[in-house]
């Protein structure tokens, strides 16, 4: 064949296969319609369950940290102080990523009076103890802003012992009983922990009762970190301050953590079988398709089509249904994870570039595995065999 004659006949092959293409999508549409459909079910299925697990992370720790704080912040030494200041906790705070903090507060302890009565005050930071202890059952209200002198909040138990409920006045004083103040109850807190057997007031107020100005415990934390990530988090942090022992609460991080982990695998689990569905599915369209077609294949056989043509034929009609049906799904798809999102994690699901490709990439390996036996039956076609109507 001469040189100048090449580009005519490569455009010539090239027209016939898109009139094949072409006359293959229009003339077996409910064959086509069943191999996109469900191709387009295994592709939104996969984008649903993509989008959540790489956002799963963010969104489940988020709603983990209802159950309470997972960090904890105490002085390094066992012996000696049992305080440390409170500006090292604000540098300690100014040092976390914000974006990652949901909630903080340090405490001071000591011991109070109240009326002839012995109690644990608790010195807190209101605003960051209502987010680091959502599930915390209150009688009342919680008090409003840390700068509230004036008001307390009781554990469930002591409130009971002395009879108080949420209005009630109560005189609370230091030790040698040289400051005295009145407060009133704001809320009755029932934690199921040792608070319900506390006083809890403003840290201010706590530092004034026990004369210790300036100084906390310990600091309760919410992080958004779970497992290692939490354990590297801690070390991070703690090499910058020597004088504190900062670590996770392990079991609330390691449960976050293994709980994170079973539900990927879950989605993981669930992902593999829309796929071996999807597959059979594909592979039982195609192979009809095939069987409808026999003709056709042993006629372009007989025209002189190799087997690499025929092959090459089958696999741009099965990338191109692909290509239709995980357009459809990555659509259906992003708008089932919203719903998913917004049953689960009462939030949207943010779009995730990594969605598109991961989805696709997914989609055309199921879809191509499931043309393996149709396209080679397609291949062992015998000519002579199909025409003569064998």
């Amino acid at each position: 064949m001469a040189a100048a004659d090449r580009p005519t006949t490569v455009a010539r092959r090239g027209g016939m296969g898109a009139r094949l293409l072409w006359r293959a999508l229009l003339v077996r549409r409910s064959r086509v319609l069943a191999a996109v459909t469900a191709i387009a079910v295994g592709a939104a299925v996969i984008a649903a369950l993509a989008s959540l697990y790489f956002d799963i992370s963010a969104k489940m720790s988020r709603e983990l940290r209802a159950y309470g704080a997972n960090f904890i912040v105490a002085p390094a030494s066992a012996e000696g102080d049992k305080t440390f200041s409170e500006a090292t906790y604000r540098k300690l705070i100014a040092e976390l990523p914000a974006d990652r903090l949901v909630g903080a507060s340090p405490f001071l302890y000591g011991v109070a009076r109240i009326g002839e009565r012995e109690a644990v005050i608790a010195g807190l930071d209101f605003a960051g103890a209502q987010k680091i202890s959502p599930y915390w059952q209150v009688e009342g209200n919680w008090i409003g802003v840390d700068f509230d002198e004036r008001r307390c909040m009781l554990g469930e138990r002591l409130a009971e012992s002395l009879g108080l409920h949420p209005g009630d006045k109560i005189e609370v004083s230091n030790d040698d009983g040289s400051f005295t103040t009145e407060l009133t109850v704001r809320g009755i807190v029932e934690t199921g922990e040792a608070e319900d057997d506390q006083i809890l007031v403003n840290r201010s107020l706590a530092q004034k009762l026990l004369g210790m100005p300036n100084v906390v415990n310990l600091a309760m934390l919410s992080i958004q970190a779970e497992g290692e990530d939490a354990d590297r988090l801690a070390s991070t942090v703690e090499a910058d301050f020597p004088g504190l022992d900062i670590r996770p609460i392990r079991q609330v991080s390691q449960s976050d953590g293994e709980l994170l982990d079973k539900i990927k695998v879950l989605m993981a689990f669930v992902a593999g079988i829309i796929l071996v569905i999807t597959a059979v599915c594909v592979n039982s369209t195609l192979t009809a398709m095939i069987v409808e077609r026999r003709r056709e294949i042993g006629l372009q056989k007989a025209l002189g089509a190799d087997d690499s043509a025929i092959m090459r034929q089958f696999l741009i009609e099965t990338v191109t249904l692909s290509l239709i049906g995980v357009a459809v799904g990555l659509v259906i798809g992003f708008g089932l994870a919203q719903l998913l999102g917004q049953a689960v994690f009462s939030t949207a699901i943010s779009f995730r570039a990594i969605v598109v490709p991961a989805t696709l990439a997914i989609s055309l390996i199921a879809a191509l595995a499931a043309a393996i036996v149709p396209i080679r039956r397609a291949i062992r076609i015998v000519p002579a065999q199909v025409l003569k109507g064998e």
